[in-house]
């Protein structure tokens, strides 16, 4: 109810002054209003979480709070008392399903009200509360109008999401008349700017449109399949997935899943879509349709809620709402089982530690929930993983969970650590930019392109020319691929092999392959001939790239180096009290080579100058990438036997125009805090180089 004040003046809505009171300790209140208690005596958080930022930090009760701020976005709204009203009593009810205490829900589901079909739901709830009331104080026409509304509230956005058939809001259509146009529009304001209100400027035009076609009871608009999906994927289009593209040729090798899916989509609504499906990629979310489509079970369905789904993918990763990784790789791999061909044909991917589970809702039928189940090994190592984050125990407990359910195909995978990765990859620009002043020719190649940044780079600074990435992990391509859409960018990207890499340019097909902080990499995760860290593997990728070169052709490293003499000693000694510790706990871990050390006095050791400097990497980095660079050896040749390796290598087809090595920027500033370097005797001296840049021309 709106009051007005002897001025004139808008006063606060009733309902928000019910809030008010509640939160303020007068839980009387909830005597008065039924909506009230049923919205904040519960133990639900049924709430989309697009727009949560941290499940640990989410409100107590977000439904609550959701209200709430649709009211007040009414409560600044100019409309008629009468209207406003409406539209109040509308939003007071519209959540009521998604809330209530445990044995309140059960006396709703008891009685059949569709709690799973929140707008459904409420309106039965709303009914129900309505029918307790006496004939004098019934308006049954108010009292049907408002169902209605209820019934169908937030449908048009639905709609405008792609997730709703327009028929959906057939029982509104029927009812709606021309001037209850400012009624629904303001209903439908409330509704999506409560959850954004830059998502209601975004979709406030359509929704005239929409709304305009309800009241003039218009029933023939209809989606087609692609403009649907288009919408299902218009987050995962921000984030650069080329929507045309991939659609064409999904239709192009599949026709006759379009037209499956296409009655799929005609008889099914669907709900948190796009929570639980954007960081899919396309071909992935098509899978997962028709998985559903083929349990039959569920053909007479007309409502799927991925819900599950979206719930099960999140997790907190320091204080963040993050995708589970670990579930997310499992999914993929288990949708990558068959194609999409195969799928149609009756197979189902078959794994036993994880499957597509599609089960009614709260124990009735007229909704299936959507999800993947893991199997009880599974979900632990899964726990496990997430535990051991930030221990040394983190890549093991991967190397578990690759091994059980047996889908790791790129052997430096990051994982959690992924986004800092390509981060840190897009932060080193200056010695990439000496990269591509030494490249040359038309067709460049960056091996483990990582962010993006060496792509960019080459094509700005060699115009015409055609700059491919190769990447083994599926991940980072897939990001490239997005990265390349959003900001239309000239380069290409594929997944690839460095070890073959003449399989995928063609022999003698590239002028320029760079190797930038990625030899080690493979030096220390590929297990080539059985063996990690085995320096065939270097062997085997520069003689890949010998192959797929050019005459005049030119192989650009930029990776660690270790110093020489080999058999100098130095001393470090900790300042951070914590730092001794840190250092006996490295040595048990790292995987590159033994490492052996002497006492050099109180929080000081004496070691082999590369095993210190091979540390101190990994303590300058600190806990955050201790679990990797524990893995990995970044220093694999000094510069003599560097270039020795490369001459018995490559012979005399190739010749070694530039062999460089310094101290990376950054090192010595961050270690002069933690760590005092000396020789021997105790004398300071400066810190060995800790990267090469190398330049090799085919002759």
């Amino acid at each position: 109810m709106v009051m007005k004040s002897k001025e004139g003046a808008m006063t606060m809505l009733s309902s928000l002054r019910a809030i008010k009171e509640l939160k303020s300790g007068n839980t009387l209140i909830l005597r008065e209003h039924t909506w009230l208690k049923y919205l904040s005596l519960t133990k639900e958080k049924n709430v989309n979480l697009e727009q949560v930022e941290s499940l640990e930090q989410m409100a107590k009760n977000p439904v609550l709070d959701y209200v709430e701020r649709t009211l007040h976005v009414l409560d600044g709204l100019s409309l008629p008392d009468d209207q406003k009203e409406w539209v109040e009593e509308v939003l007071m009810w519209s959540e009521t399903a998604k809330c209530g205490l445990p044995h309140q829900r059960k006396e709703w589901i008891d009685k059949g009200f569709q709690l799973a079909i929140h707008n459904i739901g409420s309106a039965q709830i709303y009914a129900a509360e309505m029918e307790k009331r006496s004939e004098e104080e019934r308006n049954r026409e108010r009292e049907e109008l408002l169902f209605v509304l209820i019934q169908t509230h937030g449908l048009s956005g639905q709609y405008i999401r792609g997730e709703v058939r327009y028929s959906s809001m057939e029982p509104l259509i029927r009812i709606a008349k021309p001037e209850m146009f400012p009624l629904l529009y303001a209903l439908n304001q409330c509704i999506v700017a409560g959850v954004s209100t830059e998502v209601w400027d975004s979709v406030r035009e359509e929704m005239e449109e929409v709304n305009r076609w309800i009241c003039n009871g218009d029933m023939a608009r209809k989606q087609t399949l692609p403009e649907r999906l288009r919408r299902l994927r218009s987050q995962a289009a921000l984030r650069g997935e080329d929507f045309n593209a991939a659609y064409d040729e999904w239709v192009l090798a599949n026709p006759e899943a379009e037209s499956l899916l296409d009655r799929f989509f005609q008889r099914m609504d669907m709900w948190y879509v796009e929570a639980a499906l954007t960081d899919f990629t396309f071909e992935e979310c098509m899978k997962i349709f028709l998985l559903i489509e083929q349990k039959k079970r569920y053909s007479s369905l007309e409502q799927l809620s991925f819900e599950p789904m979206m719930k099960e993918l999140y997790y907190d990763h320091k204080g963040r709402k993050t995708v589970n990784i670990y579930k997310k790789r499992i999914i993929e791999s288990y949708l990558a089982e068959y194609t999409i061909r195969e799928i149609l044909n009756g197979k189902l991917p078959g794994n036993e530690h994880v499957s597509l589970k599609a089960a009614p809702l709260h124990g009735q039928e007229e909704m299936a929930g959507v999800g993947f189940s893991f199997s009880r090994a599974g979900e632990k190592l899964i726990e496990f993983c997430q535990e051991a984050e930030k221990s040394p125990l983190y890549d093991r407990a991967i190397v578990l969970l690759y091994d059980l359910f047996n889908f790791r195909k790129d052997a430096y995978d990051r994982l959690n650590n992924e986004q800092t990765y390509l981060s840190d990859m897009n932060s080193s620009q200056d010695f990439k930019k000496k990269i591509s002043d030494y490249a040359v020719g038309k067709t460049m190649i960056d091996i483990g392109p990582g962010g993006g940044v060496m792509l960019d780079l080459l094509t700005r600074h060699h115009t015409g020319a055609t700059v491919i990435g190769i990447d083994i992990a599926v991940n980072v391509v897939e990001e490239l691929k997005r990265k390349k859409q959003r900001e239309n960018a000239p380069w290409d990207v594929m997944q690839g092999d460095a070890l073959k890499l003449e399989d995928y340019i063609g022999k003698e097909g590239a002028d320029t392959i760079v190797f930038s902080s990625i030899l080690h990499e493979m030096f220390s995760y590929i297990p080539y001939e059985g063996k990690k860290f085995n320096h065939k593997v270097i062997a085997q990728t520069l003689r890949s790239a010998l192959k797929a070169l050019k005459p005049k052709g030119r192989i650009i490293i930029r990776d660690g180096i270790m110093t020489e003499p080999l058999d100098q000693k130095r001393i470090i000694r900790f300042k951070d009290p914590h730092g001794l510790a840190f250092f006996k706990r490295y040595v048990g871990d790292f995987k590159g080579r033994a490492i052996t050390y002497s006492s050099a006095g109180e929080d000081a050791v004496l070691l082999n100058v590369n095993d210190a400097m091979e540390f101190l990497y990994t303590y300058t980095w600190g806990e955050e990438a201790y679990p990797h660079e524990v893995q990995e050896q970044f220093g694999y040749f000094t510069p003599s036997s560097y270039q020795e390796f490369i001459h018995r290598i490559l012979g005399d087809q190739a010749e070694i125009l530039v062999f460089e090595h310094y101290l990376q920027e950054g090192y010595k500033e961050h270690l002069d805090q933690k760590i005092a370097l000396t020789d021997e005797k105790g004398y300071p001296v400066r810190l060995p180089d800790s990267t090469c840049f190398v330049v090799v021309e085919k002759k």
